[in-house]
């Protein structure tokens, strides 16, 4: 393995998340449409003498540095599989905030599969596909990037072609709360479940322009329920731009995207509102 092993990995948004019933595996039935966005963690992966995991950055506060963290869990699942006995220590320099909606341990957890992947040659691309399944429902995306449709509980990918350049502006609360995932599912499921029209659509026929008007969020049913604050914080930003802002993933962040060079305009906005503002666009794997 070389001495370090380093790479980024972006955060998404989701630009229609359907909810479509509830599986018996105890998951949700999705369809989804998610959307790499140029914000992103550093990963870096060096040898050891155990496992371990370090988190720094401007964005620390929230994410565990334990064996809970989800880039740990996942290089140690990998190194099972693979029969590796040489420990790691992966470094995450974070610059996506945790626990908003924008798949920052699930993004870190498929990096850091990747690194590790490319220091052990025998490592099967199937055997990756697996450990990423088995750790959480977003990793499967993370492993493509890009534009993408995704099924099932979140690990049937398809990828799409490629969204044109936009902008994207974050807006980010300064609370969230726990268990949020599955809290936000489980007030979800006293609603009526989505029948899976808007992502088959956006599949269908790839928008070229794409605005904040267009996203399509289920948890939008139900953020007000668990996150009352958060409708203060949502009013302000509409009003500063004269535009819809929307959920990301489960939230409680939320995002603006609109037409490139748009953004810097945006962000200049809401300048002040309760709330930090990141200013970014969307990315692909060409």
């Amino acid at each position: 393995m070389p001495e370090v092993l380093s790479g980024p990995a972006h955060a998404k948004v989701n630009l229609v998340l359907e909810v479509l019933g509830k599986r018996e595996d105890g998951y949700h039935d999705i369809d989804t449409i998610l959307q790499e966005i140029e914000l992103a963690d550093r990963v870096s992966i060096e040898p050891a003498a155990e496992w371990r995991i370090e988190v720094t950055g401007p964005r620390a506060a929230g994410t565990p540095a334990d064996e809970s963290n989800l880039a740990l869990k996942a290089a140690m699942l990998l190194a099972e599989r693979v029969n590796s006995s040489f420990p790691c220590l992966i470094r995450l320099e974070k610059h996506i905030p945790a626990a908003g909606g924008l798949g920052g341990g699930a993004s870190d957890a498929a990096a850091a599969l990747g690194l590790l992947a490319s220091a052990w040659p025998s490592t099967r691309i199937g055997e990756i596909v697996e450990v990423a399944e088995a750790i959480g429902s977003d990793e499967a995306f993370f492993l493509h990037g890009g534009t993408a449709r995704a099924r099932g509980r979140g690990e049937q990918i398809n990828q799409l072609q490629p969204l044109p350049a936009h902008d994207v502006v974050l807006f980010v609360p300064p609370q969230t709360i726990e268990r949020k995932t599955a809290r936000m599912f489980a007030e979800l499921g006293k609603h009526e479940f989505d029948v899976g029209r808007v992502a088959e659509r956006f599949a269908a026929h790839p928008p070229a322009v794409f605005g904040s008007a267009d996203v399509f969020n289920a948890f939008e049913r139900v953020a007000f329920d668990l996150f009352p604050w958060l409708a203060e914080l949502w009013q302000d930003l509409e009003q500063r731009i004269g535009e819809p802002v929307r959920l990301a993933g489960a939230g409680p962040c939320l995002f603006w995207i609109g037409p490139s060079g748009e953004g810097s305009r945006i962000a200049a906005a809401c300048t002040g509102a309760a709330c930090e503002v990141i200013a970014t666009h969307t990315t692909s794997r060409k």
